[in-house]
C-alpha cells in the first residue's frame, strides 16, 4: 500500500514546500562570442603579428567554433573552447605551411647567429623590439601559442593547457622552451 501513495495527487498545500525548478538558460553561440571574441582576436594577433592573417584565423576560429556549438556541452567552458580552437586552427594552418616551404627558404630560430652587442653600450630598443617580434614569430608553433599566452595574455598554465589541449606540465614546458630560446638569442640585450 505504500507503493500507493507515490500517485497521490499534489494539493495546493503540498505544491507549496516543493521546490520549483527554473529552467537554466545557457549562453547561446553569439553570446560566447560576444563575450570571448575580442581576446581570441587579440590572441590571433599576437599569432599572426599581422592583421590580415590574425582576420583569417579570427574568421576560421568562429566558424569551426560556430559549427562545433551543438556538440558542446551546455556546462563547457567557452573561452578555453575557443582558445583551443584558434590555437589548433595557428598550428594545423603552421603545419599546412611548413610542409608547403622548400628546405632551402627555411630557417630556424637556431640557425640565425646571435648579433654582437655594439661598442657604445647603447641599445636601440626599436631594433631589438623588432628583433624579438621576429624571433617569436620564428618559433616552434607550439612553443609560440604557449609564450604568446602566459606572456601577453597572462594566462595561467592550466588555461594554456586547455587552449593547447595538453597537460599542465606540457604546457609549462613549451613556455620554458621559448623563454630559453629567447635568452639564448638575446642574452643579456633584453
Amino acid at each position: 500500500m505504500k507503493a500507493a501513495a507515490a500517485f497521490e495527487p499534489v494539493t495546493a498545500g503540498s505544491m507549496a514546500s516543493a521546490a520549483v525548478l527554473e529552467p537554466v538558460a545557457y549562453p547561446t553561440f553569439d553570446d560566447a562570442l560576444a563575450r570571448h571574441g575580442a581576446e581570441i582576436y587579440r590572441y590571433a594577433l599576437h599569432l599572426t603579428r599581422n592583421r590580415p592573417d590574425a582576420d583569417d584565423l579570427y574568421q576560421e576560429t568562429a566558424l569551426k567554433a560556430y559549427r562545433a556549438w551543438d556538440r558542446l556541452p551546455c556546462d563547457a567552458n567557452h573561452r578555453a573552447w575557443l582558445y583551443r580552437i584558434a590555437t589548433n586552427t595557428f598550428l594545423s594552418d603552421k603545419r599546412k605551411t611548413s610542409r608547403l616551404r622548400s628546405l632551402d627558404a627555411s630557417i630556424t630560430a637556431e640557425s640565425i647567429p646571435a648579433t654582437s652587442q655594439d661598442n657604445d653600450g647603447r641599445l636601440d630598443a626599436g631594433t631589438l623590439l623588432r628583433e624579438v617580434e621576429a624571433f617569436i614569430v620564428d618559433l616552434p608553433p607550439k612553443q609560440r601559442a604557449a609564450f604568446v599566452q602566459r606572456k601577453y595574455l597572462d594566462m595561467n598554465y592550466q588555461e594554456i593547457a586547455a587552449a593547447l589541449g595538453s597537460s599542465e606540465a606540457a604546457a609549462r614546458r613549451s613556455v620554458h622552451e621559448a623563454l630559453r630560446k629567447l635568452r639564448d638569442r638575446f642574452g643579456d640585450r633584453i
